[in-house]
C-alpha cells in the first residue's frame, strides 16, 4: 500500500465511542512510542513552519523579519506580494474545503471526540498549513499558529488511527505540544484544550494533554531552543495595574469588532449574496489586504513583530498600524477565506488600541513612559484574548506565559475581569437590539 492510500484508509476496526474514554487494543508501549513521536512532530512542526518562512521573507528581501522586509519595500510591490500571496492561500484553502468538507480545524477533533464519525484529516490539514504559510511568506496580516496546532491534531489523529485507535487522545497531545511550542505556553496550552475540547471530562484524555504540553514545551525548549515571546514589563505592578484599568475600554471594544467582523465578514457569503463569482470579491479582499500592508508596513506579520517593537519603542505609527491596519490587514485575509489565526491578531489589535489611547492620555499632560506603556500593553493582550476570543481563564496565564514573568499574571487577573464585566455588559444592550457572535469554536481560534 502506498503511503497516501495509507494515509487516506479508513480502518476497520476504530472504536465506536469517543476515543477520550476507550484505550485502544495496542500494547502500551507502543502507545507511549507513538505519544514521542506525535509530541516531537508536532513541535518540530511548530519551529519548522516559523524558521522556514522567516528564511523566506530573508532570502527576497535581505531583512531579518516581517516588518522589516515590509518597511522596507516600496508601496506597489509590498502591495502586489501581500495581495497575491493572501488570494493564493484563499484559493488553495476554498480548495482543501470543497474536498474534504468538515475534516479540518480542531472542530473535527472535537467531533471525533464526541463519537462522531468525523475525524481531522493530515492531508488537508497539510494543505491548509501550506497555505498559512504562502500567507506568511508574503508578508500578510495573520496568524500563522492555528496551523501549527492544527497539525498537530492532525498527526496525533493520524497516528493514533493507523495503530487500531481513534486517535482522539493523541491528537490532544498533539494539540498540546503544537500549542506550547509555538506560545512557549504549557499552562495556557492544557486551558486552551480544556476549553476547546473539554479534556477535562476525561482523564485519559487530560493525562494525554498534560504530558503533551510539558513534552512539547521541554522539546522546544531543550532541543530547538525557544524562549519567551516577549520581554516581561518592568516597574511598579500597581503601576501597571493602575493605568491598565484606563484602558480596558477601548482594548475590549477593538477586540470585540475584530471578533465580529472576522466571523461575519466572508468573500463567499457576499460573493453569494450579490451574484457575483466567489473569486472576484475574493481578489477584493486580497487587494483591502495587500493596501492595508502596504499602508502600514507595522501590521505585517502575525503581530508579535509589531509588538516586540512596541516594546522598545512605543509610537503613534506602530499605534495606527496595530489598531487600524492590523484590524484591516487580517479582517481581509481571514476573510477572504485564507486559512490562519487569530489570536496574536487578535492581542495585537488590542494592545494597539491601549498604546494608541495611552499616548492620547500622554498628550494631555499624563506621564506615562515607554516601560510602563509596555505594561499596559501586555495588560491589553490579555484583555484581547478575553473579549476577541472569550477566553478568559486562558488569557490570565497564556499572557505571563508569553512574557515569560509569572509576577505580572495577579494584574493580568484584574484587568481580565474588568473586561470580562465591559464585555458582558455590551452583550446584555447588544442582545436586545442584533443577533450576537454564536460562542463557537472557529477554525481562526488560534
Amino acid at each position: 500500500m502506498s503511503w497516501r492510500n495509507w494515509v487516506r484508509a479508513e480502518p476497520d476496526d476504530v472504536p465506536e465511542i469517543s476515543g477520550y474514554h476507550a484505550p485502544p487494543p495496542r500494547s502500551p508501549w507502543l502507545t507511549l512510542l507513538l505519544f514521542l513521536v506525535v509530541v516531537v512532530s508536532a513541535a518540530a512542526v511548530a519551529h519548522l513552519f516559523r524558521d522556514a518562512a522567516e528564511r523566506v521573507v530573508e532570502w527576497y528581501s535581505d531583512q531579518p523579519d516581517p516588518i522589516s522586509a515590509a518597511s522596507s519595500a516600496r508601496w506597489l510591490i509590498l502591495f502586489g506580494i501581500v495581495s497575491i500571496s493572501v488570494f493564493a492561500a484563499a484559493w488553495l484553502g476554498r480548495s482543501v474545503e470543497q474536498r474534504w468538507p468538515s475534516s479540518t480545524g480542531i472542530e473535527a477533533v472535537a467531533a471525533s471526540a464526541r463519537g462522531e464519525r468525523r475525524r481531522i484529516s493530515l492531508r488537508a490539514s497539510g494543505a491548509r498549513a501550506v497555505a498559512t504559510w504562502i500567507a506568511a511568506t508574503g508578508l500578510s496580516s495573520i496568524g500563522r499558529e492555528s496551523a501549527i496546532i492544527e497539525m498537530g491534531g492532525a498527526i496525533g489523529t493520524t497516528a493514533g488511527r493507523r495503530s487500531r485507535g481513534r486517535g482522539d487522545a493523541l491528537a490532544t497531545a498533539g494539540i498540546a505540544a503544537g500549542f506550547a511550542s509555538a506560545y512557549h505556553a504549557p499552562i495556557a496550552a492544557m486551558l486552551y484544550l480544556n476549553e476547546h475540547l473539554r479534556v477535562g471530562r476525561s482523564r485519559r484524555a487530560l493525562w494525554f494533554a498534560l504530558t503533551g504540553a510539558v513534552g512539547g514545551y521541554l522539546v522546544s525548549g531543550v532541543l530547538l531552543h525557544g524562549h519567551a515571546i516577549f520581554p516581561a514589563p518592568e516597574g511598579s505592578r500597581w503601576r501597571m495595574l493602575l493605568l491598565s484599568m484606563m484602558v480596558v475600554i477601548p482594548a475590549a471594544l477593538s477586540a470585540r469588532l475584530f471578533r465580529i467582523l472576522r466571523v461575519r465578514v466572508k468573500a463567499e457569503s457576499v460573493a453569494g449574496r450579490i451574484g457575483v463569482p466567489w473569486w472576484l470579491v475574493t481578489a477584493l479582499f486580497a487587494l483591502v489586504a495587500g493596501a492595508a500592508v502596504a499602508s502600514f508596513p507595522f501590521a505585517a506579520g502575525n503581530g508579535m513583530e509589531g509588538l516586540r517593537q512596541a516594546a522598545a519603542a512605543p509610537t503613534v505609527q506602530l499605534a495606527i498600524a496595530l489598531s487600524v491596519g492590523k484590524l484591516l490587514g487580517t479582517t481581509a485575509s481571514l476573510g477572504s477565506g485564507a486559512p490562519g489565526g487569530s489570536l496574536t491578531p487578535t492581542a495585537s489589535i488590542a494592545a494597539g488600541a491601549a498604546l494608541l489611547a495611552l499616548l492620547a492620555a500622554e498628550s494631555a499632560g499624563i506621564d506615562i513612559g515607554d516601560s510602563a506603556a509596555w505594561g499596559v500593553m501586555v495588560s491589553a493582550m490579555a484583555v484581547g484574548v478575553t473579549v476577541g476570543l472569550r477566553s478568559p481563564l486562558l488569557a490570565i496565564v497564556l499572557i505571563p506565559e508569553f512574557v515569560g514573568d509569572y509576577t505580572v499574571l495577579p494584574v493580568i487577573a484584574v484587568v481580565v475581569a474588568a473586561a470580562l464585566l465591559v464585555d458582558r455588559g455590551i452583550d446584555s444592550v447588544i442582545n436586545r437590539i442584533a443577533s450576537p457572535v454564536p460562542d463557537v469554536i472557529y477554525d481562526d481560534d488560534a
